[in-house]
């Protein structure tokens, strides 16, 4: 089954409500039950469809076969669905999070309050790696970083804080290329703009780029310039990361920081209070589920790029994101501030929206 939650659930709307101190966590029981997977992102994004592929094998491999789910909730980049797991949703197990990179990050690269503590989680596993890449259509004149480094590459982005606009100005920031983010563009329309011409490049994963436009890889549409992740793609293993670039250690170190969140990019969560029982059930049904022929014939269908890490995985490298070093996080946030950095998609481009 499918849902898609159009509106902000009415305690948040309020304003959040926290959940009381003390709160006894509720039984696991998901006999004729529903439960709700909430995804930090709209419908038809990546969070969203790996969420649908996967929600039928939860609900074939959790206790009682409870009907399973999805809940859309975009707002504020993803952060309004972890605010309401960790704030509002029940504590009995029928309800587990999925969000982007954003969520995780945001809480230690801006300086607003955040409503949740990404470390009282309770993590059952991940789907994917952020394979993010920087990558220019194939009609431009820019073939290497080396040519990024002597001549302006437009980057369409949709906002002065989101994944692409970060990508681009730690590259600026770290190695020296001239990316200019373009923002206000949507998911969709940044796309649409780099095909039409109207941006150079884009950063993004690979992941939604084979999910969303697999010709643009199979006809090599893209010149992908550089690998803004850990490892490179094994499809592209010639393409250097961006680490190869960087020599400072401070930088090095930086840089490593911003791609940790990445190593476990689309996540499941489960809100604080729950039960170590609940979390032992819901991390073996995750195993179950992603071990699953099917499961895995169904997401190799979509063309969605599975790999795993198991909860107890993704829990040590949330720990290691807390362990990170002030001043190492301090450089992080200093590269990617967006300061008289990035421009305003044109007016005369807004209706293309």
């Amino acid at each position: 089954m499918k849902r898609t939650l159009c509106m902000i659930p009415a305690a948040l709307a309020a304003g959040l409500v926290l959940a009381p101190k003390g709160a006894v966590a509720q039984a696991f029981d998901l006999k004729e039950k529903t439960v709700t997977i909430y995804v930090a992102g709209g419908a038809g994004g990546g969070v969203d469809a790996y969420a649908r592929t996967i929600a039928p094998y939860f609900q074939k491999h959790l206790p009682g076969n409870p009907a399973v789910v999805v809940s859309n909730m975009p707002g504020a980049g993803g952060a309004q669905a972890v605010q309401y797991l960790y704030n509002v949703a029940p504590k009995n197990g029928s309800s587990i999070g999925s969000t982007n990179v954003g969520p995780i990050a945001d809480p230690f690269l801006e300086k607003m309050p955040s409503n949740y503590d990404v470390s009282k989680f309770s993590w059952v596993g991940s789907l994917a790696k952020g394979n993010t890449v920087c990558a220019v259509w194939h009609t431009v004149n820019v073939s290497s970083i080396e040519d990024a480094k002597n001549r302006v590459v437009t980057v369409a982005a949709t906002g002065a804080r989101s994944a692409p606009t970060r990508s681009a100005l730690l590259m600026n920031s770290f190695i020296g290329t001239k990316f200019k983010p373009i923002s206000g563009y949507t998911g969709g329309t940044a796309l649409l703009a780099l095909e039409r011409g109207e941006v150079d490049a884009t950063c993004t994963t690979l992941n939604s780029l084979r999910t969303t436009r697999p010709q643009w890889i199979r006809d090599g549409m893209l010149k992908i310039l550089v690998h803004v992740a850990m490892d490179a793609d094994p499809e592209f293993k010639n393409v250097p990361r961006a680490l190869d670039f960087i020599k400072d250690q401070k930088d090095r170190d930086a840089l490593e920081f911003f791609l940790l969140p990445y190593e476990f990019n689309n996540p499941y969560y489960l809100p604080p209070g729950v039960t170590a029982e609940t979390v032992k059930i819901w991390r073996a049904a995750f195993d179950a589920a992603v071990a699953d022929p099917d499961y895995k014939a169904d997401s190799a269908k979509r063309l969605q790029d599975v790999d795993v890490k198991s909860g107890v995985e993704v829990e040590a490298l949330v720990k290691k994101l807390f362990a990170t070093p002030a001043d190492v996080i301090k450089r992080t946030v200093e590269a990617i501030d967006p300061t008289g950095k990035v421009e305003e998609i044109p007016a005369n481009k807004q209706g293309a929206k």
